[in-house]
């Protein structure tokens, strides 16, 4: 190929389009004002020149903030979709693929795919042009969702020869999607803002068509005509033109499906020859002068506190919500689908890269805390209703006179053993010291009190009236339930004593340990906690230590202050014990931590003046279980600093492995970085997580779970080769700036404007949430199945006298779903998405092996069918009735997730 010679090509793709930030350096309605000038301008330009044609970002929610404002345009909008000159969807935003879980990606798509359903047809082609890094089983999602195409950039570093513009993107399920990579130098802007000049733009063009040309396969190149928040090119038919009169190489303005139908569409010789590349895609770029493809780690750590209030959410909908509407209407056709979609909608919302993330401006992250808290609003008050509709058709006649009948409710599709907390309001004044729980079978559950305050009870429940009782007081219950059934309920009758319990008190009260009959867990002199499994005798030391360092980063990239001095807890100031021994034991640690006030004007090295980070650690260790939750509180009042949890342990030469997407991720412990004539940004040494991380070492596994932290790495020592080291878990960062780079080590990006963003220093107090499960019987130690458990907790419902339905006549312990394998993980339960009868279930076989799993339903069932997310490819499964169940037998090939279509009949 000679220079600047374009006869080896066979077309030039121009794609006109805008990348649209909902919301980033501008809030949402300032941007939202640019967009609607933007829409109004293109719909003007588009219906004047019919030839011209345009990409709208592959996410709906662009048209549906359009509408709100100009309603009356939906009609003239339809006709550009429907003529195929206006591209739009599949996605409803386009998210951040590794800080939102794999159901929520699958939403996003249904929900972009139902507002396109109004306009005409949408994209076939999974567009992800400026993601941080893409997740192993985009792929297999993309594939079920009947999308046999991507188009990506950023996380894959591309040079002549060896990464190609077209490849076959591989997931570890096997499923393949053929993928078109942006080149590394320009990504989705490389055509933006051609000269209005044709001649110049003929110049531009040819230097774009030989660059890019180096790395097809198909002699088709690919141009990308936009930036972000860039208004459309008007001259576009006059460059073309101009280029087309001049050049051999024909150009046109066009679409990417259409790029995508002519370079790979129909050449099935050219497809077959194309490389295959598979899994993760999160490289940094290592090629000279690919000074904008960056993948920005430092986001996954960033303002913790929204990915924690979205893992929350997520958790919410995707664990109790749908699951109990799935019952409720599969079984007597009451469901709220309404609201359903709307906190879902409300949740995706705050998925866009530059939301989730938290690199944005502090109103915009605002603004997400006030969707997240509607979510929430939404989201407990379906659970309530839900519950409620079960527990008023339970037969009530053998609770006693004077007891309170309370459901307590398993969400997941296993039985489980759960410590579970009732609200008890009193009918008077009394202030109650213990609580009698009993089944029907006459079994006592044993119980304490935990708290009490007065109130003025509102009641939520609408089958209620809000204001129907005087002030009271509100006694928190805490009661241990074995066995509880899978995915169903036992019905308790409860009794408050004015009589304390006395018998099960502590006898020590100032002790540094909690233990049950598996565990015991000891504070040390120097703050750590060691653990000892009280059956096999191995101990585990050097755990939960705080590490603090500087940060001289930004939103988007954690950077180490050159003159940084790390602190690390080695004292702890208090520790407290309490709780029933029979129930759940609880220890409280105090630490206070001197850490600097923030970094130094220089941003070298931190200030000389310190301020006191106190570090509140909850532990609880409840009977009969080998996990230990942890919540701790910290009132941060310092800044440009990160915070992480440490635990020392060996894990032999066994990886640390990685909760993810539909997907469990072993990375590389040795990265290489680039070299001084590439450096543009460092390849990160943290790595993300979903729910879990854990490891297998020589003395058993270590499963650590967490609810909105995403950021963990392996730090060995030295050259060990034993696998000892340490896994640190990020806790927060906290940041001055959105992008402010020119301050730190870690890149030379600045990935937006450099404004101050107060709130990206989180300058309050945050809570998390975690567990830790250490123990040598590693088949018996599901990661999965403790996160759920330590996320969902098991839920409570009282019933008032007279509340039961006529003709009640559910018992009172009952569980309608079952999943019989641990081996196998269930993402989804919720009501059919098209309105039929019955429910879907999701099941993902997140091992390297096949899986054989049964499902038992314990409800009225017609037929089960298998088939993608969407309800396509269906086959039918067979049923083996029993008097308890129908049971379903399923084979799940490695890393693959099916979905079951369940047809139920209604009682």
């Amino acid at each position: 190929m000679g220079e600047g010679r374009l006869d080896y090509l066979k077309k030039l793709h121009l794609v006109t389009h805008t990348h649209w930030d909902r919301e980033w350096y501008l809030p949402f309605e300032v941007f939202r004002y640019r967009l609607v000038g933007l829409m109004d301008r293109l719909v003007e330009t588009m219906e004047r020149e019919p030839d011209y044609r345009f990409h709208l970002d592959g996410q709906m929610i662009i048209l549906e903030d359009y509408l709100a404002i100009r309603p009356e345009k939906k009609d003239r909008l339809e006709r550009l979709v429907r003529s195929g000159r206006l591209t739009i969807g599949p996605w409803y935003v386009l998210v951040d693929e590794y800080l939102v879980s794999g159901e929520s990606i699958i939403r996003n798509l249904e929900e972009g795919s139902r507002l396109a359903a109004g306009f005409g047809e949408t994209m076939k082609v999974g567009y992800l042009p400026d993601t941080f890094g893409h997740i192993g089983q985009m792929p297999q999602i993309l594939k079920q969702y009947g999308l046999n195409h991507a188009l990506i950039w950023r996380g894959l570093n591309g040079s002549p020869g060896s990464n190609p513009s077209e490849f076959w993107w591989e997931a570890p399920s096997g499923d393949k999607v053929l993928t078109i990579h942006l080149p590394h130098l320009y990504g989705y802007t490389s055509a933006m803002s051609l000269p209005e000049n044709p001649s110049e733009a003929a110049d531009r063009i040819r230097e774009l068509a030989v660059t890019i040309g180096e790395r097809t396969m198909t002699g088709h190149v690919l141009l990308m005509n936009g930036f972000d928040h860039l208004e459309p090119q008007r001259n576009v038919q006059a460059i073309v033109d101009h280029w087309n009169r001049s050049e051999n190489v024909p150009i046109t303005q066009t679409t990417i499906e259409d790029y995508i139908r002519e370079s790979v569409g129909n050449e099935s010789a050219e497809k077959s020859s194309l490389p295959v590349l598979a899994g993760e895609f999160r490289s940094t770029n290592h090629q000279p002068d690919g000074c904008i493809n960056a993948i920005l780690p430092g986001v996954l750590s960033s303002r913790v506190y929204l990915k924690q209030q979205n893992a929350e959410m997520q958790t919410l909908l995707e664990k109790s919500v749908e699951p109990l509407q799935a019952i409720t209407y599969s079984l007597w056709g009451e469901n709220d689908a309404a609201f359903v979609r709307e906190a879902w909608r409300l949740i995706l919302q705050n998925h866009p890269h530059d939301s989730i993330c938290g690199c944005s401006a502090d109103e915009v992250h605002d603004e997400m805390e006030t969707r997240f808290l509607k979510a929430g609003q939404i989201g407990r008050q379906l659970v309530l209703e839900s519950l409620h509709r079960v527990a008023g058709r339970i037969e009530l006649s053998w609770v006693p006179s004077g007891a309170i009948p309370v459901m307590v409710y398993n969400p997941l599709p296993w039985r489980r053993d759960a410590v579970v907390d009732i609200e008890l309001d009193s009918d008077d004044l009394t202030v109650y010291r213990s609580v009698r729980v009993r089944n029907e079978a006459g079994d006592e559950t044993i119980g304490e009190i935990v708290s009490f305050k007065p109130v003025c009870p509102i009641q939520p429940y609408s089958g209620r009236y809000p204001l129907g009782k005087a002030e009271t007081y509100r006694h928190t219950a805490r009661i241990r339930v074995d066995n509880m059934p899978a995915f169903g309920y036992q019905l308790l009758a409860v009794e408050l004593s004015s009589v304390p319990r006395l018998a099960s008190l502590p006898e020590l009260t100032a002790r540094k340990f909690i233990a049950n009959e598996f565990v015991r867990i000891e504070v040390e002199a120097d703050g750590s906690l060691t653990w000892t499994d009280l059956k096999s005798g191995e101990v585990w030391r050097g755990l939960h230590w705080f590490e603090d360092g500087g940060d001289a980063g930004d939103g988007y990239t954690y950077s180490r202050p050159i003159l940084d001095e790390k602190i690390v807890s080695c004292s702890v100031q208090s520790v407290s014990t309490a709780g029933e021994t029979d129930i759940q034991c609880r220890m409280t640690l105090v630490t206070a931590l001197s850490v600097p006030k923030e970094l130094r004007p220089d941003g070298k090295g931190r200030s000389r003046e310190m301020v006191t980070m106190t570090i509140t650690t909850h532990v609880m260790l409840s009977a009969g279980s080998r996990t230990a939750a942890f919540r701790t509180e910290i009132d941060n009042p310092a800044r440009d600093h990160r915070v992480r949890l440490l635990f020392r342990m060996a894990k032999g030469a066994t990886p640390v492995l990685a909760g993810g997407a539909f997907d469990i991720v072993a990375r590389s412990e040795n990265v290489r970085q680039p070299n001084a004539e590439s450096w543009f940004e460092n390849e990160p040494t943290t790595f993300p997580f979903q729910q879990f991380v854990y490891a297998d070492g020589p003395c058993g596994r270590f499963v650590l779970t967490a609810q909105g932290l995403h950021e963990y790495e392996w730090v060995a020592d030295g050259d060990s080769q034993t696998g000892e080291g340490t896994l640190a878990i990020t806790m927060f960062r906290a940041v001055s700036h959105m992008a402010r780079a020119d301050r730190g080590m870690s890149t030379s990006n600045r990935a937006g404007p450099g404004l101050p963003a107060e709130g990206a220093q989180v300058l309050r107090k945050l809570v998390f949430d975690y567990s830790l499960t250490i123990g040598s019987a590693a088949a018996a130690i599901v990661p999965w199945r403790i996160a759920d458990e330590h996320a969902v907790p098991a839920l409570s419902c009282r019933l008032d006298a007279g509340e039961t339905a006529a003709g009640a006549k559910l018992p009172s312990k009952r569980s309608w779903l079952e999943v019989d394998s641990s081996q196998v993980y269930v993402s989804s339960i919720r009501p059919m998405t098209d309105g039929s009868d019955g429910f879907e279930l999701r099941l993902v076989n997140l091992r390297e092996a096949s899986v054989r799993t049964v499902v038992k339903i314990r409800m009225p069932v017609k037929s089960v069918q298998a088939g993608s997310v969407t309800g396509k490819q269906l086959s039918t499964i067979p049923l083996s009735i029993t008097p308890e169940s129908a049971d379903i037998e399923i084979d799940l090939s490695p890393k693959k997730f099916v979905t079951l279509f369940v047809e139920t009949e209604r009682n």
